[in-house]
């Protein structure tokens, strides 16, 4: 990519992401509008890059695949983050949308089990996702910058 494909992309993938990380720490949640938007958003931003049709398909898989885990354990992960990861997954591909989901994953991981440690949560209390995506996103990028 270009730098200014890639000074595009990141200007409007890494303030929608922090966006949805706020609210995700403020509402744990997002309005029907707030998703439209951020959607559009992160579209666009990847519309800069080199990603084929196969690529942003297989991403679009990770994000059904998130959906379909949302639907059938009642929600333990958000229906909004499920659209969020499908949405990222046709914009970024499935290579960027897996790394940053596993990021995601990981640090939700670590999180969860201090919480426990520490009884400030228990199995059943609700964290929001979005900061870890964005997260996982921000290490994505910077271990690609720096490859």
């Amino acid at each position: 990519m270009k730098n200014w494909e890639v000074l595009l992309r990141e200007g409007l993938c890494i303030p929608t992401l922090l966006w949805l990380a706020r609210q995700g720490i403020r509402h744990l949640g997002i309005t029907g509008k707030g998703l439209v938007v951020a959607s559009g958003l992160l579209l666009l931003g990847g519309w800069f890059g080199e990603v084929g049709w196969q690529s942003r398909l297989g991403g679009a898989f990770v994000g059904v695949f998130l959906l379909l885990f949302a639907y059938f354990s009642k929600e333990a992960i958000g229906m909004a983050d499920g659209v969020i990861v499908l949405v990222s997954g046709i914009a970024f591909g499935m290579l960027e949308t897996v790394t940053f989901c596993f990021f995601a994953a990981g640090y939700t991981g670590a999180v969860s089990t201090v919480l426990l440690l520490l009884k400030k949560a228990g199995r059943k209390t609700r964290i929001p996702f979005f900061p870890f995506l964005f997260l996982g996103y921000i290490t994505m990028r910077v271990l690609v910058w720096t490859m």
